[in-house]
């Protein structure tokens, strides 16, 4: 009988209650995924439950590998399976709190269940901290566990470095949860722990460990929580957590790529940012240009808080037309280190843009089955499993059956792009040129709506200018709905855009930039870009607008020296079309016309007057 007790006490870690005088943190381990359905309905109100009791609790999540696709789970899948099997958990959401209680749902955990073992008093303090080394690349962590009383069994101390708060962009998985919390990212050394023996009366034991930093979005929120448990029992006896150290400044550059090389001799470059509030004069970097070798590169110079430059790589021409790809990674700044350790590394496909530009008049309403059109490129966003945004419609167009179309329901946030082939203006000065699309969107509610960027670009898209932008009401052309939109054919709008400040440019590009706020569907047709050829100044006797600065109306005159078909266009600054008047066949002779600025913000417009003999411009100042 002797011997039997013998070996229960050395099985279970042992104590005498009268020396039971700590509080116990509590350890409240989850095992949850990015693509589980019910993760994501019942994480909200276990996050804000543990977010309450912060004060008692040393929280942990493991993102294991089922039932979906989970990026945090695949940065670390093996320990994360061996915690799973530890508790025997077969399905997530679950979690075991102190090691012996099964939470289930995650919804059920409250306060009360906290608290009761919370004040389950516990002989074992641990005392924890951690620091980082001076390059960052190394975490380093102390421990002291002490035991007021003696404690004997198959007793191991175990050390988790988490990341506190990862949020993404866009979800990474297909539940929709964006924000994740406690990311258990290393056990340190491993899974088993460090086996501590036993301990005498008061007996302190102390430990230092360390790991090199890997897979990690932002070292800010590293973190460290430690935690004591009898494996016998899987009784957890204390936790310690150590909080983010923080402070460490990320690197103040970031990459802007230039996604086109337009001449055979020209070498690829991409664009240099500084995005922190000091100055940037270094930058450690590498890149690569398709599979070749890394190439080390140490950028210097002088550049503002939100100012850039262009960073032209030598020898990287590309010697064959197509595409390649270019891979920049950040090592560090003067005002900053590489703190994302999981996907540091820029990638952009580079495409090669050889052929000649197109002349004018230049249409395309994407009636080839081909996407993107030949000639144009698309820079689309890349999901887990597919690559969205722009597409070929073939279910409607403006007066015909085929469209393109941004399909904003399956972006959750982002941008994707569609460029046209390089565009020649070079012999338009002094015309007027136009850019012209018809566009149909409907967004899907309040909250959930997009937006539609036109840029150009006169240096083949190392710099972009915004000649339109507009969102919600102000782009839709049909009410909201919450299914797919189809517009029919009553619901597409023509814009017309005044180009004519980029006359004499060789190479222009322009792109349609669709901003996802996770909406409905925007189409695009019928894209034209063309110039009134031959065009000169309309000969007029007078031409003046009255009042000048304007409130809300004005009176345009003008005096016709001999019978003349007019046509009266209003452009905003951005060179968006936002009044157009036929006036018809006129007589020679005075005349008048009311401009209307109530619905009109204030700002600088361009009232033109084009005839068949030429165009007058006239420039109207509207204040509020």
């Amino acid at each position: 009988m002797l011997k039997k007790l013998l070996f229960l006490s050395a099985a279970l870690a042992f104590v005498l209650p009268a020396f039971a005088q700590h509080q116990r943190r509590v350890l409240i381990e989850e095992f949850t995924n990015a693509s589980c359905g019910p993760c994501a309905a019942q994480n909200p109100a276990f996050n804000t439950t543990v977010k309450a009791n912060a004060d008692f609790l040393t929280p942990i999540k493991y993102q294991t590998n089922f039932p979906g696709y989970d990026p945090m789970n695949q940065q670390n899948p093996s320990e994360v399976q061996t915690r799973r099997s530890y508790y025997s958990v077969n399905s997530v959401p679950n979690g075991r709190q102190n090691g012996v209680l099964e939470i289930f749902p995650m919804t059920s955990y409250n306060a009360t269940v906290i608290q009761n073992a919370y004040n389950t008093l516990t002989p074992v303090t641990i005392t924890l901290s951690h620091t980082l080394t001076a390059d960052y690349d190394s975490v380093l962590i102390t421990l002291s566990v002490k035991s007021e009383d003696t404690l004997f069994g198959n007793l191991r101390l175990r050390v988790a470095v988490l990341e506190d708060e990862i949020t993404f962009s866009t979800a990474p998985g297909t539940n929709g949860e964006k924000e994740f919390f406690q990311i258990m990212r290393k056990m340190v050394p491993n899974t088993t722990g460090t086996t501590t023996g036993n301990f005498s009366p008061g007996e302190t034991k102390n430990y230092s460990l360390a790991w090199a930093v890997k897979n990690f979005y932002d070292l800010n929120q590293l973190c460290v929580s430690a935690w004591l448990q009898n494996d016998a029992t899987k009784e957890v006896l204390q936790s310690a957590r150590s909080l983010p150290i923080g402070g460490i400044p990320a690197t103040g550059v970031n990459i802007r790529p230039n996604s086109f090389v337009c001449a055979a001799d020209e070498d690829v470059s991409f664009t240099l940012v500084n995005t922190a509030d000091a100055p940037l004069t270094t930058a450690t970097l590498r890149y690569r240009v398709g599979t070749g070798a890394w190439t080390d590169y140490t950028w210097t110079g002088d550049l503002a808080p939100n100012a850039s430059t262009q960073v032209v790589l030598a020898g990287t021409t590309i010697a064959q037309p197509g595409e390649v790809d270019l891979q920049v990674e950040i090592i560090s700044s003067n005002n900053g280190f590489q703190t994302n350790l999981v996907d540091p590394i820029s990638d952009v496909l580079v495409k090669t843009l050889y052929d000649p530009a197109s002349t004018l008049p230049f249409a395309y309403p994407f009636q080839s089955g081909t996407f993107p059109p030949v000639g144009w490129s698309v820079q689309n966003i890349m999901t887990t499993n597919d690559e969205v945004g722009w597409v070929l419609a073939t279910n409607t167009g403006a007066g015909s059956s085929r469209s393109a179309k941004c399909e904003f329901n399956d972006i959750q946030g982002g941008s994707a792009y569609l460029t046209t082939p390089k565009l020649n203006l070079s012999q338009t000065s002094g015309n007027v040129t136009k850019l012209s699309f018809d566009r149909a969107y409907a967004y899907f509610s309040d909250t959930n709506f997009d937006s539609l960027r036109v840029e150009v670009s006169t240096n083949c898209g190392a710099t972009w200018t915004t000649i339109f932008h507009d969102g919600k009401d102000g782009l839709a052309t049909a009410p909201p709905t919450t299914s797919p939109f189809i517009p029919t054919a009553a619901q597409w709008q023509l814009n017309e855009i005044d180009i004519s400040d980029f006359n004499g440019t060789p190479d222009l590009m322009v792109r349609f930039v669709g901003e996802s706020g996770w909406g409905n569907h925007l189409y695009i047709d019928n894209f034209k870009v063309s110039s009134l050829v031959g065009v000169k100044e309309l000969t007029l006797s007078t031409f003046t607008l009255q009042p000048n600065p304007t409130s809300d109306f004005a009176q345009v005159r003008f005096g016709l020296e001999k019978p003349e078909s007019i046509h009266l266009s209003v452009f905003n600054a951005q060179g968006t079309l936002v009044q157009s008047k036929q006036l018809g066949d006129l007589p020679s002779g005075e005349h008048a016309v009311v401009l209307d600025a109530n619905n009109l913000p204030s700002g600088n417009y361009k009232v033109v007057l084009r005839g068949k003999e030429g165009v007058a411009h006239a420039q109207w100042v509207v204040v509020k």
